[in-house]
């Protein structure tokens, strides 16, 4: 059967700007997992073998390369100390500084 087919559409500016803003977040993501990673002076090899993820795969995800599933950056996280969490999107630098507070 299979999925069905995306459709063919022109995206609207907002959803362009959206779209950005998502990836923007993941790279976020990215950049504090390979923080952490590199926290406990880990290595991608190592972190990789304890995770059960070949060292290229997380070499991939570390370079944006690769868009991980939840599941993936759980595994990866584990091994280094961290989790991932849940945490309100912030709509200015008061709540981005109010934010970073509480999580340093």
């Amino acid at each position: 059967m299979g999925r069905p087919k995306k459709e063919n559409k022109m995206m609207s500016q907002a959803e362009i700007e959206h779209e950005i803003k998502l990836k923007e977040l993941e790279r976020d993501v990215i950049r504090q997992v390979v923080e952490a990673r590199k926290s406990q002076k880990l290595s991608q090899r190592v972190v990789g073998e304890r995770a059960g993820i070949i060292r290229e795969t997380v070499a991939k995800i570390e370079n944006n390369l690769n868009s991980p599933q939840i599941n993936t950056l759980i595994k990866l996280l584990e091994p280094i100390g961290y989790t991932l969490g849940v945490v309100p999107l912030v709509k200015d630098e008061e709540e981005i500084a109010e934010l970073e507070a509480v999580i340093e």
